[in-house]
């Protein structure tokens, strides 16, 4: 059965079919390959073991040409053409703008936190300390025994800058040169130290205190959240034309958070922060006009922020622009800038592109085909909980396609992908090839994941 099974596999081909798109830049670019394509950039965290359940047995093998279900995640392909050599998993022709935002929840979480909901967190780090134990360089904090309400008056500060109570404080003493003492304290946890800091600063007209009070009203750090009084600092330090607000207040704006949603005044707030070369910003306003919200529709316009973006080391705009120039939007179609754009998002750990550039490595796409090297990639995926790069390592493992054949592994790996969801009638027909104790230890290695084996 096995030897029938294997030979039924390798008949039927192994072309890894290309994925989706979407569309960037300013022309064509030539890839450079990286020094070393082989070598996955650091390990992620695993995602924590989910209860796999025992797969009924196959009692009737499906036929070898059968083609799985679309996928619904970042790369619709598959291992193997049909007999007439038609990639049966392609794309229908549609596309869809699978961005970064949409992307799985294990993909989330590489360094840009979540924007604060209207309930307030649960707070896990350090506990503020008491007045008379604040930190080294927040000890001329002043004590605050209750959150002060900011509204405007005062005769101190600027022209518009509130201040607490109505009056002014007494002037902060100034922090040594490169030292920023409130952000300093926020850092560590002591956010009303940091806040107590920042107030007076702000008051006279620091820009970088009256954000850091926007970011701690916004995200309840030490204070009950209040979205208001955050989009009041984030204004006054917006209009004194820091970059870190003017993004701040027009994330603010595009959500409805404090302010009535208004995209326009967004996308205003971004191509601000953009100009000033924040990069987070001009993601976000190329996004704004990819998507033809708040701004029209224009790819040429943005694929050239993207470009922007991504050569400033934005993972997801990496991995945008590498759509883009995949599918020729906005750009003239480039292969090889595609996959180049594809690897160094998947060197920065964003998952849909470590998924796509293993497909290009072991088709050969944009770049020499390097079926080790693809296998690589696609453990490193599988190991974060891709069932993408579950489902086509499992296929790899099947087939000794750039990696050891190994059907018990083979086996674990798709009962993984297969609660998640992607079936594949193929490699069921690989599992009923397997004896009772091998089926059991595959399955017993998936219900262990991702703990090691």
């Amino acid at each position: 059965m096995t030897r029938l099974l294997l030979a039924l596999l390798l008949a039927a081909g192994a072309a890894i079919g290309t994925a989706h798109a979407q569309s960037a830049g300013d022309g064509p670019m030539v890839l450079t390959p990286p020094a070393d394509d082989t070598t996955p950039v650091k390990p992620k965290p695993k995602p924590k073991p989910q209860p796999v359940a025992p797969a009924p047995a196959v009692t009737t093998p499906a036929p070898a040409a059968a083609p799985p279900p679309a996928d619904n995640g970042p790369a619709p392909i598959v291992l193997f053409p049909d007999a007439a050599g038609t990639d049966t998993g392609s794309a229908d022709g549609t596309v869809d703008w699978p961005l970064p935002h949409l992307r799985p929840d294990t993909a989330a979480g590489a360094g840009t936190p979540p924007a604060p909901s209207d309930t307030p967190p649960v707070d896990t780090a350090p506990a503020p300390p008491p007045a008379d134990s604040a930190p080294p360089d927040a000890a001329a904090a002043p004590a605050i025994p209750t959150i002060p309400t900011v509204t405007t008056g005062g005769t101190a500060p600027p022209p518009g800058v509130p201040t607490v109570g109505g009056t002014a404080a007494a002037p902060a003493p100034p922090d040594p040169p490169g030292v920023d003492s409130a952000y300093g304290a926020f850092q560590r946890g002591f956010y009303l130290s940091a806040f107590g800091l920042a107030i007076r600063r702000a008051e006279a007209g620091d820009t970088a205190a009256q954000t850091l009070l926007g970011l701690i009203y916004e995200g309840g750090y030490g204070v009950p959240r209040d979205p208001v009084q955050a989009v009041s600092w984030y204004k006054f330090a917006a209009d004194g034309g820091d970059a870190n607000a003017q993004f701040a207040l027009g994330n603010m704006y595009l959500d409805g958070r404090g302010v009535p949603a208004d995209g326009a005044t967004a996308a205003d707030y971004f191509e601000k922060a953009a100009g000033k070369g924040d990069i987070s910003a001009t993601y976000s306003l190329a996004l704004l006009y990819l998507q033809g919200k708040a701004r029209p529709q224009d790819l040429s316009r943005a694929a050239q922020l993207f470009q922007q973006a991504a050569e400033g080391g934005n993972a997801d705009a990496q991995y945008v622009l590498a759509q883009l120039y995949e599918e020729g939007k906005g750009v003239k179609e480039d292969q090889a800038a595609a996959t180049k754009w594809f690897a160094e998002a998947a060197r920065l750990g964003q998952i849909p592109s470590e998924v796509e550039y293993a497909i290009r490595l072991f088709n050969g796409v944009g770049t020499a085909a390097d079926e080790t090297a693809a296998a690589k990639w696609f453990q490193q995926a599988a190991d974060v909980g891709s069932p993408i790069a579950q489902n086509r390592l499992a296929r790899l493992l099947a087939t000794g396609r750039g990696i050891k054949e190994d059907h018990v592994a083979a086996a674990k790996w798709h009962f993984l992908a297969k609660q998640a969801g992607k079936d594949d009638a193929l490699l069921d027909q690989v599992v009923a090839s397997l004896t009772d104790d091998e089926r059991q230890q595959a399955l017993a290695a998936a219900q262990r994941w991702p703990a090691a084996d």
